[in-house]
């Protein structure tokens, strides 16, 4: 998981960049691989250290493992990214977060988990890899079935950005996008495998400056949510959000910090 693996980019430039050089920033042999073994040969992690720093919270049981809700905190110093995986997903990468200075090493997010598995958490600092897990139990999967493959593509995104009221220093930002996420591996009513599309890339700015960068496979969940914090961010700065699919559909929302 080397720092290049995420090709930092100013905001502007990666509205303005084209789709096939976008398609180069995504890591696709760690995003398709089958197995966790060969995603994590894809992010060149290697000697992974056992951690106690590294806070999983996540259900034990899900009753819908269309949507098991995900938060991950490292208390590890000097933490720039957080990889997650799920060892039965299809795919095994869920998604590869990176963090700059003005942002906290935590996240919270929403995942499909196809049947019973640990949840693995991969952290990076410096050159050193720190992992940790914890079981999901899986009662029912419920992915894909429920739409056409050939529904029209419609797309939103809503951001806040607010100080918290007990640290006025800590911003949490919330984002939420409308995207269907289909993984490529469901069929719909009708019976007709509905073809992969899934956001692969995510950039939140922070006064067009980028604060965290994502890479998303398909195993994030349909409209896709995640929950942040900055550490640098003033009343008034500017937080915006863009994000980029397989497909070649972008987007773009922005807002300001509150109170």
């Amino acid at each position: 998981m080397k720092r290049r693996d995420f090709l930092s980019l100013s905001i502007i430039s990666l509205v303005l960049t084209p789709l096939n050089a976008l398609a180069a920033v995504w890591n696709k042999t760690a995003f398709q691989a089958e197995n966790r073994v060969d995603a994590e040969k894809g992010l060149s992690i290697f000697r992974e250290i056992e951690s106690k720093d590294i806070e999983i919270v996540a259900p034990s049981e899900a009753e819908n493992g269309a949507i098991v809700q995900v938060a991950v905190r490292s208390h590890i110093a000097n933490t720039e990214a957080i990889a997650i995986f799920v060892d039965q997903n299809p795919t095994a990468l869920i998604g590869n977060f990176l963090f700059h200075p003005a942002a906290d090493p935590w996240l919270v997010t929403r995942i499909n988990m196809v049947e019973t598995s640990d949840i693995k958490i991969v952290v990076k600092s410096g050159h050193t890899y720190f992992t940790a897990r914890q079981q999901v139990n899986v009662i029912e999967n419920r992915c894909g079935g429920s739409s056409r493959h050939d529904e029209p593509f419609k797309s939103s995104i809503k951001v806040r950005a607010k100080q918290q009221e007990d640290d006025r220093e800590i911003t949490q930002i919330n984002a939420i996008i409308t995207h269907p996420m289909h993984t490529g591996y469901s069929k719909d009513v009708e019976g007709q495998l509905i073809p992969a599309h899934f956001i692969q890339l995510v950039t939140i700015a922070l006064n067009q400056q980028p604060v965290i960068e994502m890479q998303l496979g398909t195993g994030v969940s349909k409209n896709p949510y995640f929950t942040f914090n900055l550490n640098k961010a003033k009343l008034g700065d500017k937080i915006m959000i863009v994000w980029h699919d397989n497909l070649g559909y972008s987007d773009q929302a922005d807002t300001v910090v509150i109170a």
